[in-house]
C-alpha cells in the first residue's frame, strides 16, 4: 500500500478513503472528510443530529445511541422530542464522540468562519 492515503492522525494516522476516513487507533470508519462540511447552514438540533449520526454509523457509538430518536420525530422534523432535553443530551453526546474522532491537529465543532457550517477543522497553530 503506498502512503498516498495516509495523514498523521491523532492515535497516530488516519487513512482517507473518498468520503470517509478510518480512525488507526480504533479502526473505525467515520462517514466525513476532514476539511468538508458535514452540515452546513442550519444549528437545527432535528438537522444537526441526523447528520452526525450519519458520520458515525459504522462506529460502537452509534450502536449504543442509534435507538434514542423516537420513531415519531424521525417521521416528523416538527416533533416536539427535537426541543426537548433529551435531544439536547443526545446532541452534546454526538458532539464528544464525534471530537474524540478527530483526527490530530483538527478538531470537531463549527467552523471558525461560520458557526452553522460542522465538520472535522483543521486548528490554528
Amino acid at each position: 500500500m503506498s502512503n498516498a492515503g495516509l495523514h498523521a492522525g491523532r492515535y497516530p494516522s488516519a487513512l482517507y478513503l473518498n468520503a470517509m476516513f478510518i480512525d488507526e487507533r480504533t479502526q473505525n470508519r467515520l462517514h466525513a472528510v476532514p476539511g468538508e462540511s458535514i452540515s452546513h447552514g442550519t444549528m437545527r438540533t432535528q438537522d444537526l443530529i441526523p447528520a452526525f449520526l450519519d458520520v458515525i454509523r459504522d462506529t460502537p457509538e452509534y450502536v449504543q445511541v442509534m435507538n434514542a430518536i423516537p420513531a415519531h420525530a424521525m417521521e416528523d422534523k416538527e416533533a416536539d422530542w427535537w426541543n426537548s432535553d433529551d435531544a439536547a443530551g443526545l446532541l452534546e453526546s454526538l458532539f464528544d464522540t464525534l471530537d474524540s474522532y478527530s483526527p490530530e491537529g483538527y478538531y470537531f465543532g463549527a467552523h471558525l468562519g461560520d458557526g452553522s457550517d460542522y465538520g472535522f477543522w483543521k486548528m490554528d497553530k
